[in-house]
């Protein structure tokens, strides 16, 4: 067997293998955009997190809500005596008595049941607005979540799509590649071609098998990447649908409007809204710590106090209770109240900027990301009409060495010349998908 003949049953070996793991399994999960989208959105842990945090905060506000209702305890006590309390009586005309009477008894026992429930009670009813505002901010919170997974499954997805496009490149170069190494060696056999020119084909062949097998490797860890964002099972086979030229049509029909009205859209600014309305709150709450309130209860008691030397059976057991009403008005805290007021105005003052700042912000990520889809567009028309120049150019230089009028110099700039518009051609399309999704995600929406 020669050297070529062995060295080219290696590689058909390689490839063989390369191929098998490349090629779509019969149990392979074939998925479109959407349908990973989907899967994302039910089974990716971010999103069970988010539903998880809005579930919290709907028993925080339940708990919260529990304080209109009236708080009953009921505890049991029992206290014993050391030392009884003296009475000393000091009447005119009576011997006095040095050392007193004591009063009480040795032992207390007491079950004692009771309530109490607020009547009037402005910090507590300002508290539960702020509940309001908490679960706003939990589904903001939670959208926000949504949209950032959904941007990086598409990304994901369109980056898939990339890589197994470029290995497409590769391949299509390597066969070509190989196809000339075959002849070349069969020339160098038959003396046509110096050994030059034969190691020179051999070393090409070897760097194109390199890159195809780099290439192969980029599509594994894409397929892993989007895997890991949507939720499955590491060792499923998956098979995104079509390529990346299919989106080339999508390109020309897209139609961007861009407005502040969207903006006010961004899930950023939605929710630094809402944190701005629960400081205005905290405002509110803190305000109404000035104001008087008025609380009810109730006092059961069913108690014995017994001696010593009385028998339990004789204890005798008595009930007592007692309602009443308690207003609170507060007067003078040493001006941390006022203090604390003037701590949540600034905040308030300071959140104004913030506001702005993070619009300007997010208005020049929006110009960022439409520059760079009008530039994916303008290098997509080029690379297009350089892909399908550059395979023309592989063909003819090809064909013009196989009749004798060509070097392979010529094929292997060819090879580059094709790798390069192809890889670019591709790059420019996920450049532009990739754009459009980080700018839906920016307005908070999806672009018509």
């Amino acid at each position: 067997m020669t050297s070529f003949t062995r060295n080219k049953s290696i590689w058909v070996v390689i490839i063989s293998l390369l191929f098998a793991g490349y090629t779509q399994a019969q149990d392979t999960l074939s998925l479109s955009l959407q349908k990973c989208i989907e899967i994302a959105l039910d089974e990716s842990p971010t999103i069970k997190i988010a539903e998880k945090e809005i579930e919290r905060t709907d028993y925080a506000n339940k708990e919260k809500m529990a304080g209109l209702f009236p708080a009953i305890n009921a505890s049991a006590a029992y206290t014993r005596t050391l030392k009884k309390q003296k009475l000393f009586f000091d009447i005119p005309g009576m011997p006095s008595s040095p050392d007193g009477i004591e009063v009480g008894q040795d032992n207390s026992f007491a079950g004692v049941l009771s309530a109490s429930m607020p009547i009037v009670s402005p910090t507590l009813w300002a508290s539960l607005k702020l509940n309001e505002i908490d679960a706003a901010l939990a589904l903001a919170s939670a959208r926000s979540s949504r949209i950032t997974l959904v941007n990086s499954v598409t990304k994901a997805y369109y980056g898939v799509l990339l890589a197994q496009d470029s290995y497409k490149v590769f391949e299509r170069t390597y066969q070509n590649t190989a196809e000339n190494a075959k002849i070349i060696f069969s020339k160098y056999q038959q003396g046509a071609v110096s050994e030059f020119e034969w190691i020179r084909a051999d070393v090409q062949l070897r760097n194109a098998l390199t890159n195809l097998v780099s290439s192969e490797s980029a599509v594994n860890m894409s397929k892993l990447q989007l895997k890991m964002l949507m939720g499955i099972d590491m060792q499923t086979a998956i098979q995104p649908e079509g390529k990346l030229a299919d989106y080339e049509s999508l390109v020309f029909e897209e139609t961007l409007h861009l407005s502040a009205k969207e903006l006010d859209k961004n899930v950023d600014i939605n929710q630094f809204d809402i944190k701005a309305k629960q400081l205005k709150q905290s405002l509110e709450i803190q305000k109404t710590t000035w104001l008087p309130s008025l609380s009810a209860s109730f006092n059961y008691q069913y108690m014995a106090m017994p001696n010593d030397d009385v028998a339990m059976k004789d204890y005798y057991w008595f009930p007592t209770s007692s309602v009443g009403l308690t207003l609170s008005i507060p007067i003078f805290q040493g001006g941390s109240k006022h203090y604390k007021s003037k701590q949540l105005q600034v905040q308030m003052q300071s959140l104004d900027d913030q506001r702005a700042n993070l619009k300007r912000s997010i208005e020049l990520q929006a110009i960022t990301f439409t520059d760079n889809m009008i530039k994916a567009i303008e290098k997509m028309e080029s690379g297009k009409k350089a892909l399908l120049q550059a395979d023309k150019a592989l063909t003819i230089s090809q064909k013009m060495y196989d009749v004798g009028v060509g070097t392979y110099l010529d094929i292997t700039n060819a090879e580059l010349g094709y790798i390069q518009a192809g890889l670019s051609y591709n790059q420019s399309i996920y450049d532009f998908m990739s754009a459009k999704a980080d700018l839906e995600k920016l307005l908070g929406g999806t672009i018509n």
